[in-house]
């Protein structure tokens, strides 16, 4: 039994995620000959959103796939720690794919805005990790943005960025955003005034820190940051270009592909980015 946990899954590109995993998972080259099947958990903050989401992306699914995969709702909001701690207490058996997908795209640009998306986009997202078991073998995919790419920084901060390597490198970085725009002193000192882009390139650097830490540790998991692309979705307003679909397909090829990713890379359009010479368009 192959089991997946999608965070945000009842809507929105979480939703698209749960969806292609479920289509893609019988034909996946890593698991579509073993005869395995997939449970995946659909987390949701809300059970019956969750749950309408489940009958939704059942009722599009066929019967061969049905044979081999199944989705269970379960009750996570990733800004809870008291969530987290529920959910794998319930999971104690752990999962083989995570997809770090929840997370936030906040109006304005102030402390405030600074401070929950930094604590949901980026410290939520280590939370999660931190507490939710992954099994040898298995991969974690957490949802990043082009719009985290190091070009609109600051020479001092893009080199910051850039030359972190542990996890308390980059959280110094994400201490320190959020104390410069409380300070207003964000601009002169090399800050994008843009908190979701910020926590992105939080997350981003995340990845490749707890990529070194887990090779360092003899951890057998793998663990990849990846830009869905522009997705119409409620977060961008419906003006997203691709579909949930199409948002789906890299962070799906990160879970079910065989594919030359080298952990803590970050992934967009199929193929790795380099996120520190990127543009953002």
């Amino acid at each position: 039994m192959v089991t997946a946990l999608v965070s945000g899954g009842n809507r929105g590109l979480g939703y698209g995620i749960v969806r292609r995993l479920a289509n893609e998972f019988p034909s996946s080259p890593v698991y579509g000959a073993t005869g395995d099947k997939l449970t995946i958990y659909l987390g949701s903050r809300d059970l019956n959103k969750g749950e309408d989401a489940k009958t939704s992306i059942v009722s599009e699914l066929t019967k061969d796939t049905l044979e081999r995969v199944s989705i269970q709702v379960r009750q996570l909001d990733t800004s809870s720690h008291d969530s987290i701690k529920k959910l794998a207490n319930d999971l104690e058996s752990g999962v083989d794919i995570l997809v770090n997908n929840a997370g936030v795209a906040l109006e304005g640009f102030d402390a405030n805005v600074a401070k929950q998306t930094v604590a949901i986009n980026y410290y939520a997202v280590q939370d999660v990790i931190n507490n939710i078991r992954v099994n040898d073998g298995g991969r974690i995919i957490n949802i990043a943005s082009l719009t985290g790419v190091l070009r609109n920084f600051g020479d001092d901060v893009r080199d910051r960025f850039r030359s972190s390597k542990t996890i308390q490198d980059v959280d110094a970085l994400m201490h320190e955003f959020q104390d410069v725009v409380a300070d207003g002193s964000w601009k002169q000192k090399g800050w994008k005034g843009a908190a979701y882009a910020t926590s992105k390139s939080g997350v981003i650097a995340y990845t490749r820190a707890l990529a070194k830490q887990y090779e360092k540790h003899g951890n057998k998991v793998e663990v990849f940051s990846c830009c869905p692309g522009y997705v119409n979705t409620d977060m961008t307003k419906g003006k997203g270009y691709k579909t949930l679909d199409q948002g789906a397909e890299t962070p799906v090829l990160l879970a079910l592909g065989n594919t030359d990713a080298k952990p803590g890379e970050f992934w967009s359009e199929k193929k790795p980015n380099d996120w520190e010479l990127s543009s953002e368009n």
